[in-house]
């Protein structure tokens, strides 16, 4: 419906899905959440429902249902098949001006407040992305847990996996990680991962849930923990620089890190060791606003609000009064 006067933003994991609405001036009027919605990990049929499902419960706030502009980030949807097979499926809402892009664009997006820069994504799966000032585009990982992935929560849960049953065997340098998993997984014996990985009673969000314990191992001293934790932020800081190096950025580019992986402080500090070795006067940041209001600057850039910082303001100070709030 043209001049509702909303845009709608969204972001969309392996593990879970957020939405906003926001009028033409930033002010967030509604929230909604849902499940997985990566069609590469969920399926096409499950990622569209969770996030029909996120619509619905910010639409009944205040029964909206229609807007002039919608930007989706979806991991998986990289590849315009895929994203046009979802699209199919958005069925019940009238989307206005419709983009799907991947989850890493409304990241940075609202890392920045749409400004150039690069940002490293590590939830369950893991992704570099940057923009620069020419409006250049680059990526580096995010291929999916079976051809990459480095550095996620996936790859920390995994490792940690493989390396209990290397010390359970005796293959391996021993870990507190191997009686951690057992306690997680209430096994008795850890030959009941096989049950668990190969009959399909852990999938990868199972696998990334198990990243804090590394983190709790690692702070208790326990090497092989903690090398597992270095070797993730190198790779993110290798993914980094690559995003950088192939967009030309200049050292003083600002870096963002979002994602619960980056709640452990090891994996973070060897991001930024890997990182500076190439570009020593790259400047990391906290993200401004999460992704979903990334991307509903995006859809408002593409109608062609301008992005100034008082609309950024604007966002901010409605979070502030939304705080505490049930939308």
């Amino acid at each position: 419906m043209a001049g509702s006067g909303y845009v709608f933003g969204i972001d969309g994991g392996a593990s879970s899905t957020r939405c906003i609405v926001t009028d033409l001036s930033g002010n967030i009027l509604a929230r909604g959440s849902g499940g997985p919605s990566n069609p590469l990990t969920a399926g096409f049929d499950v990622a569209s429902e969770s996030i029909l499902g996120a619509a619905r419960e910010a639409s009944r706030c205040h029964g909206i249902g229609a807007f002039e502009a919608s930007v989706m980030g979806v991991a998986g949807t990289d590849r315009p098949s895929a994203a046009e097979a979802l699209r199919e499926r958005l069925v019940g809402f009238d989307w206005g001006r419709l983009s799907i892009v991947s989850d890493a664009a409304v990241a940075l997006a609202g890392a920045t407040g749409c400004r150039p820069g690069v940002v490293v994504v590590s939830g369950t799966g893991s992704i570099a992305y940057g923009e620069n000032g020419e409006g250049m585009r680059a990526r580096a990982g995010g291929w999916g847990w079976r051809l990459g992935d480095e550095g996620s929560g996936y790859s920390i849960g995994n490792a940690a996996l493989i390396t209990s049953l290397r010390a359970f065997d005796g293959r391996g340098q021993p870990t507190t990680l191997t009686s951690k998993m057992m306690r997680a997984l209430r096994l008795d014996d850890l030959g009941g991962l096989i049950d668990l990985i190969y009959s399909g009673g852990m999938g990868n969000s199972e696998i990334a849930a198990l990243t804090p314990l590394v983190g709790e191992a690692a702070e208790d001293g326990d090497k092989v923990a903690k090398r597992i934790l270095e070797e993730a932020g190198e790779e993110l800081g290798l993914a980094a620089a690559a995003v950088a190096e192939r967009l030309r950025m200049a050292d003083e580019f600002q870096v963002a890190l979002t994602g619960g992986v980056f709640k452990l402080p090891t994996v973070r500090e060897a991001l930024e060791r890997r990182l500076r070795e190439a570009h020593p006067g790259c400047r990391l940041i906290d993200p401004r606003f999460e992704p979903e209001i990334g991307a509903a600057l995006l859809a408002l850039r593409g109608l062609g609000v301008e992005i100034d910082e008082g609309l950024l303001m604007c966002v901010e100070k409605s979070l502030v009064e939304l705080k505490g709030d049930h939308i």
